[in-house]
């Protein structure tokens, strides 16, 4: 991300998934590198478009990354939880 004084800033996200159903949590454990990867790509295409020292838009993420999730997984059932967005 661009901070206000236009030099490069780090976005981290802190999240997690909730997913009841043991078969497809097994599933997901077993695509944890995809869903990084498209959870990463989500999150570069979405900090590089961010205004320098606009906020984060925390309800955006949730969708973009439970859509990310979804499409990895391959079927609804895992729901992401973003626990925290930190910007320095």
């Amino acid at each position: 991300v661009r901070r206000p004084d236009r030099r490069r800033g780090v976005m981290a996200v802190d999240a997690s998934l909730d997913i009841p159903d043991a078969a497809l949590r097994a599933r997901a454990v077993s695509l944890t590198p995809r869903l990084r990867a498209a959870y990463a790509q989500a999150l570069n295409v979405y900090a590089a478009s961010l205004p320098p020292g606009r906020p984060a838009d925390p309800e955006y993420l949730i969708r973009e990354l439970q859509r990310q999730t979804d499409a990895a997984i391959g079927r609804p059932g895992a729901k992401f939880l973003l626990g925290s967005i930190l910007v320095n």
